[in-house]
């Protein structure tokens, strides 16, 4: 599995070092982050590759790697059975963007939350570079059927809240101590079905003449506020 560009590189060095088994640069670098790439091939006996610009474009399929890839290691799987032990779980229904779904994984790292349940599977590589790593941290599993998981998750003492434009204001609910939070697709939001099968409905009140949020942005702001 390989992820691009330089700040992405250079944060899984930092944090996530043990993921990585070859660094592959396609660009001059300074003695000093060489220094960086050479400690860590003594520690964890990576490679250090040196890579054309044609064959790095390829590997990075296009995109923009500013000469700097890296072969990491994928993260591992939770089961429902350890992610409905949390206190405070993310549920992801049909969002399809990588780039929204791995800014919520590093909302969920970085606010309090737990874990978190994807209802499609999402490519890994996409999903590590726009979390910055965050898939390392955060427990995840993947499971189809949301209906299912919904019923599980309250047979185990987990109160379920959906994001809904006609939900109560987020502010001034009350939230109980363990929490899944439901997140709908960037265009539909949650399905009716969905809905009916949650104790409580929030949205965020808005001001002027906007009515929703970027699903990361409002999945990030629910989350601060579920945590109080």
């Amino acid at each position: 599995m390989v992820v691009f560009g330089k700040q992405v590189v250079l944060h899984m060095l930092t944090h996530y070092p043990q993921s990585i088994s070859i660094f592959y640069l396609a660009r001059e670098v300074d003695r000093k982050l060489f220094n960086l790439f050479k400690a860590h091939k003594r520690r964890y006996a990576s490679q250090i590759v040196a890579l054309d610009f044609k064959k790095a474009q390829a590997m990075a399929k296009g995109n923009n790697h500013q000469g700097f890839l890296a072969q990491v290691l994928p993260p591992k799987l939770s089961t429902l059975e350890e992610i409905k032990q949390l206190n405070k779980i993310l549920v992801l229904c049909g969002l399809s963007d990588v780039g929204n779904v791995g800014a919520l994984f590093r909302s969920v790292a970085g606010l309090g939350f737990e874990g978190v349940i994807l209802d499609t599977p999402m490519p890994y590589e996409g999903l590590v570079r726009s979390s910055l790593g965050a898939l390392y941290d955060v427990p995840f599993c993947v499971r189809k059927n949301v209906l299912d998981t919904i019923c599980e998750l309250k047979g185990a003492g987990v109160s379920c809240y959906g994001a809904h434009l006609q939900g109560q204001d987020v502010r001034e609910v009350v939230f109980t101590k363990r929490v899944a939070l439901f997140l709908g697709s960037e265009g539909e939001g949650l399905s009716s079905r969905v809905l009916d099968k949650m104790d409580c409905c929030v949205h965020i009140k808005m001001h002027g003449k906007m009515d929703s949020l970027n699903v990361s942005v409002a999945g990030a702001i629910l989350m601060d506020r579920v945590r109080g």
